[in-house]
């Protein structure tokens, strides 16, 4: 449920509940996921999403954030945001639509073996987005047209589905926690005051 407006997601699949960061956690589950409408976010070509995920290395990849259109492999609007690796070394990446292109950020790493949650933390502005790990800038990648919605009526919350499913980024199994999403893109102070704070 949106906090805010308290509009129920849209439910796929049978998704379920689990001890999370901070009471219940998000549980994901195979061909599962949530959505929620972009109506308000995508008024803004500013966006942020930070969350905590104890990460399910099985499947070895997934989608977590997902925004696109209806056309099979068209990346030059809406966000996608994902993970992929191995048991011991999974990688957080995203790709940003922007209108006549794309841009990919590689992020960085975390080791799902130690089963510890971790803090992720995306932001997309005008001219670069930016991936943090635990309050910490991982990497940041910079473009010159921004974020394009154009055509991306809703994100997937945990999946690829139903418009990023082409290299196998389908529903993430993971634990995800205290997922908030913000039409500003947050500096990395901001990030690092939501960390300290809920850590």
């Amino acid at each position: 449920r949106d906090a805010v407006s308290r509009t129920e997601a849209t439910k796929v699949g049978t998704p379920g509940f689990a001890t999370g960061k901070k009471g219940q956690a998000y549980a994901g589950a195979t061909d599962s996921y949530l959505t929620f409408p972009t109506t308000e976010f995508a008024k803004s070509t500013n966006f942020s999403a930070v969350f905590w995920m104890k990460v399910n290395a099985v499947p070895d990849r997934s989608g977590i954030l997902v925004a696109g259109t209806s056309t099979p492999e068209d990346r030059s609007h809406g966000i996608r945001i994902f993970r992929e690796g191995s048991p011991t070394s999974q990688r957080f990446k995203a790709n940003v639509g922007i209108g006549a292109g794309e841009s990919w950020n590689d992020g960085g790493t975390v080791d799902p073996s130690t089963g510890a949650w971790h803090h992720f933390a995306f932001t997309v502005s005008g001219t670069k987005s930016v991936i943090y790990i635990n309050g910490e800038k991982t990497l940041e990648s910079t473009y010159t047209t921004p974020l394009d919605w154009t055509g991306c009526p809703s994100l997937s919350i945990m999946s690829g589905a139903p418009t990023f499913t082409y290299w196998s980024h389908l529903s993430d199994l993971s634990l995800m926690d205290e997922l908030r999403i913000f039409s500003t893109a947050l500096t990395q102070a901001e990030v690092q005051t939501i960390y300290n704070d809920e850590k």
